[in-house]
């Protein structure tokens, strides 16, 4: 059933409700709560087993690649210090909160995330960052990376942005109607 034998014992450990070495699909259906924090684990392709995860945490560990997608359910998802290179997202209606601080993210996609308010990508290698679909997001953290230009227009929940250390100033910002407070923007 486990693609990544780490991630296995990890939630048998905890999960193995009737103790017969394996976790069945009526077990990983019953997991709304994964922390699988510093575990070993180096892919996230099996998350799609437990449909009804509405939190997971998988802070450091080494997982270069992850992509997220139709966990209807999933409302938190964490993965800080995993040395992820790459991350996209998709189809994870009730995501609300997003952490992916101190990573080497260099490429970040989203598509249908209505639910996400709080984004934190801070510390990561990041040029460039579409957001526009992220229409209910209310806090953004980007700081510590590499992004030059940034359109906040399409977000007209967005309250707090945070840019510390970018390469950015106030002309590269693309505002709409609302205020947003600005957190790092240096000053000419």
């Amino acid at each position: 059933m486990f693609k990544d034998k780490k991630l296995e014992k990890a939630v048998m450990e905890n999960f193995d409700l009737n103790k017969d070495g394996m976790i069945t699909q009526e077990e990983a259906g019953h997991i709304e709560n994964l922390f699988l924090v510093s575990k070993g684990i180096t892919s996230t392709e099996d998350l799609s087993h437990f449909k009804n995860a509405r939190m997971v945490v998988l802070d450091g560990n080494a997982i270069p690649r992850i992509s997220l997608k139709n966990m209807d359910r999933l409302q938190l998802f964490s993965c800080t210090e995993c040395k992820i290179l790459t991350f996209s997202a998709g189809n994870l209606k009730n995501l609300m909160s997003l952490y992916l601080d101190k990573n080497s993210i260099e490429n970040i996609s989203f598509t249908s995330l209505p639910s996400i308010n709080q984004l934190t990508v801070s510390l990561n290698k990041i040029k460039a960052i579409d957001i526009s679909g992220l229409k209910n997001l209310k806090h953004l953290n980007l700081e510590h990376n590499q992004i030059q230009k940034l359109d906040i227009s399409q977000n007209p929940n967005l309250q707090t942005l945070n840019i510390k250390q970018n390469p950015l100033k106030e002309a590269d910002i693309r505002k709409g109607p609302k205020d947003v407070t600005l957190f790092g923007l240096h000053q000419e």
